[in-house]
């Protein structure tokens, strides 16, 4: 009786062994062949998908040659195409320029493949400039000026450095001394905007902007200042 108790015991414990193993079996099965696909979303999630950007697409040179006539109408030159051309990364129409007199300038003029602005192209340093650099450029005085360059007449040199839309700070320097010889703030004139005025108790002064140039004139007292100070890279 008892090895027959014993035996019945043995084997309800292999049974039960055996069922909770099938029971493991089973549950990993189902997870490895997971029907809903939850784990490969899931690895799928962590990764981004790049992004590129849609090229700019450019104009053609018939746009290039349109936005070149329109900057140099009333100027006494044209323009003649050179070539197409990439200058400091930016994709190009180069265009070489003749006066009235069918004489080629020694500068050239470049149209933004992308944008359409026209630029000046310096040749010898291979680089693109403002329009405003170019020789035949007339400034009606309503347009935005840059007050933030450096201009030099001999022994001085004049610095300048916006403050505000309506304002720029200066300070004028002669060579070979720290200490500043004047340096203020000067009101640009609204209805000029290539104009500004600086006054204090000593002397007036009027900043004429022409780009290449700065002409510093005196409103009354003669401050040893005026004069066409000429603009440096």
């Amino acid at each position: 009786m008892y090895k027959c108790k014993l035996r019945l015991i043995l084997l309800l414990t292999a049974a039960a062994v055996l069922f909770t193993a099938c029971g493991i079996f089973d549950k990993t099965k189902t997870a490895d062949a997971d029907p809903s696909g939850a784990a490969s979303e899931s690895s799928e999630e962590g990764e981004e998908e790049e992004y590129e950007a849609p090229e700019a697409e450019e104009i053609d040179q018939d746009s290039a040659d349109k936005f070149l006539s329109e900057k140099l109408d009333e100027l006494d030159c044209r323009a003649v195409f050179s070539e197409y051309s990439e200058v400091d990364g930016v994709d190009v129409y180069l265009y070489s320029v003749v006066n009235k007199k069918e004489v080629e300038l020694d500068q050239m003029l470049a149209v933004n493949a992308v944008s359409g602005e026209v630029m000046v192209y310096d040749y010898d340093n291979d680089k693109l400039l403002p329009f405003d650099r170019f020789e035949y450029y007339v400034d009606s005085g309503s347009g935005e000026v840059g007050w933030d360059s450096k201009y030099y007449l001999e022994p001085r040199t004049v610095e300048l450095l916006p403050a505000d839309d309506n304002s720029f700070e200066f300070t004028i320097k002669k060579k070979g001394e720290e200490k500043p010889e004047l340096e203020g703030v000067a009101a640009v004139d609204p209805g000029k905007k290539n104009e500004a005025v600086y006054e204090d108790d000593k002397v007036s002064l009027t900043f004429l902007n022409k780009g290449d140039t700065l002409e510093i004139s005196d409103n009354g007292n003669i401050s040893g200042l005026a004069g066409i100070y000429s603009r440096q890279e």
